[in-house]
């Protein structure tokens, strides 16, 4: 009979400069293995190694590929991963115990998450990574990597169409949150006592895991929206800066067809008997309110060993996170208006504005502003400057905003920065500069600039030497259909949605 079965794995006692110690996870590895032995998974927690050592890149490694290969057939695998994570050259990597500063290129003494050779392998049939890392506190600089924040999209292979997720504890550009002991606990959460210590993900998946109360399988949709809302709850409570962390999802299964989580064993189950965890439930089309079960906790989970089967080993093994997490509130959605695109000129509620910032000795403070100047406006197509290429100019894209509200206009900026001695030229137009909007939580596009532009040709900017152009884009959130075909009827809901820029000569961003 399929299983189901996790493996938590913690790396929390880092001794390297800028990278600090992560004193809570093993607490958090224990309270979530503690919930899930109760709902019938066999769970083993590697919370530091049984001889003492740093956990290293091998031995994560080597525990997550035995844990792939030891699976039964159709079993489903739940794996956390939780730490501190980077993303360097397009790939996710966790920070080992063991990483030594003068380690260059700092990810190659990191652990790869990716396993995809296993992952082929296994005979398990649902695999769900859980990745809370990217943590708050790093000193980016010691790491000697360029984008500690920014996490990637983790390629799944057309083989694991049907078997693999993976879940973030924040999106690109965020930070995965903690609550020290020292902090507030300003307004009153169900089963959260002044003075702990957790990480806000972590805490909110054992939270959700022990409200789930009803008969059914819980499906990972569901899941992304309790987690969420406790999430924002434990955010809003602590009075934590900025906006609450957005789960992101990647994968390739439809997340409506997508249940990882049993229904909880019998009352007589969690008196210590441990009979055969029940199958997943992979027809059942509902699930419990979280949210009213949520609201019904009382008490904490456990911490103690449970079972023979979850062994917690000291230390926690934190691994960092990597690929994206669900999201409920929209994250750096934004392009063109529907399948138009106007591009040049004053803001307006469906165009779009540039504007071009010589260089200065501050680059991070010269960054345009979206207004409309003079050497923003669209070149003649006969101009002798010549085109910039990938060698001297950088294309990026970002949002103004982490999150939007139904009312607002989601805002993209792609900017061009020169790093070269000679202004040149690059051409913005729909086609050319391509920008796609995906949900988070498919692998369809939603909205793409080359589905039907409004007008077709160049629009070319001058980008300064030494300096940047941004060109800013707002997304009515309409949906496109290519060759400018009908679109379907609709608007974007609410969820983590995911931009790409890709351009010719630059490449992808």
């Amino acid at each position: 009979m399929a299983r189901h079965r996790a493996l938590l794995i913690g790396a929390s006692a880092y001794e390297m400069r800028g990278v600090p110690p992560l004193p809570f996870v093993p607490g958090d590895l224990a309270r979530l293995g503690s919930v899930l032995e109760d709902r019938g998974f066999d769970v083993l927690v590697v919370a530091g190694r049984e001889d003492g050592k740093q956990v290293s890149r091998n031995f994560v490694d080597g525990q997550v590929a035995g844990f792939l290969r030891r699976a039964g057939r159709d079993d489903t695998l739940l794996i956390l991963l939780s730490g501190h994570g980077v993303h360097a050259a397009g790939r996710d990597f966790l920070v080992p115990e063991d990483i030594h500063e003068d380690t260059h290129p700092f990810e190659s003494g990191c652990v790869a998450i990716d396993w995809r050779a296993h992952l082929d392998q296994t005979p398990a049939g649902r695999i769900v990574f859980l990745i809370d890392a990217c943590r708050e506190g790093i000193e980016q600089e010691s790491m000697g990597v360029a984008s500690v924040r920014q996490w990637g999209r983790q390629k799944v292979s057309a083989a694991l169409r049907r078997k693999v997720a993976y879940v973030y504890a924040c999106s690109a550009g965020q930070f995965a949150l903690f609550v020290r002991s020292r902090d507030k606990l300003v307004d009153a959460v169900a089963d959260v006592r002044s003075g702990e210590s957790f990480s806000i993900f972590s805490r909110s998946v054992s939270d959700v895991i022990a409200a789930h109360t009803g008969a059914v399988s819980l499906g990972i949709e569901e899941f992304q929206r309790s987690v969420q809302d406790r999430i924002t709850e434990l955010h809003r409570a602590y009075r934590k800066a900025g906006q609450p962390q957005a789960l992101r999802i990647v994968t390739d299964i439809p997340t409506d067809d997508f249940s990882f989580l049993p229904p909880p064993r019998a009352a007589t189950m969690r008196s210590g008997r441990s009979p055969e965890p029940s199958a997943v439930d992979s027809d059942a089309d509902a699930t419990p309110d979280m949210s009213t079960a949520m609201a019904a906790l009382s008490g904490t989970p456990r911490s103690a060993p449970i079972a023979r089967r979850f062994r917690p080993t000291g230390r926690a093994l934190s691994a960092l996170a990597t690929l994206g997490v669900l999201g409920v509130t929209a994250w750096a959605i934004a392009t063109h208006h529907g399948n138009t695109d106007d591009r040049g000129g004053a803001p307006d509620k469906t165009g779009s504005s540039t504007s071009a910032t010589p260089g200065s000795s501050s680059p991070k403070t010269s960054r345009a502003t979206g207004k409309g100047s003079d050497s923003g406006k669209g070149l003649p197509l006969g101009t002798s400057l010549p085109a910039c290429t990938a060698n001297a100019v950088e294309l990026t894209v970002r949002s103004p905003h982490d999150a939007y509200t139904r009312t607002e206009r989601p805002t993209v900026e792609i900017t061009a920065k020169n790093s070269s001695d000679s202004s040149c030229k690059v051409d913005f137009a729909p086609q050319t500069a391509v920008v796609t909007i995906t949900p988070a939580d498919r692998g369809v596009p939603y909205w793409s600039s080359a589905d039907c532009p409004k007008t077709a040709g160049s629009y070319l900017l001058q980008v300064p030497a030494h300096g940047i152009t941004t060109y800013t884009v707002h997304w009515n959130r309409k949906p496109s259909s290519p060759t400018c075909t009908t679109p379907p009827v609709g608007t974007a809901e609410p969820g983590t949605y995911l931009v790409e820029l890709t351009a010719s000569r630059f490449g992808k961003a």
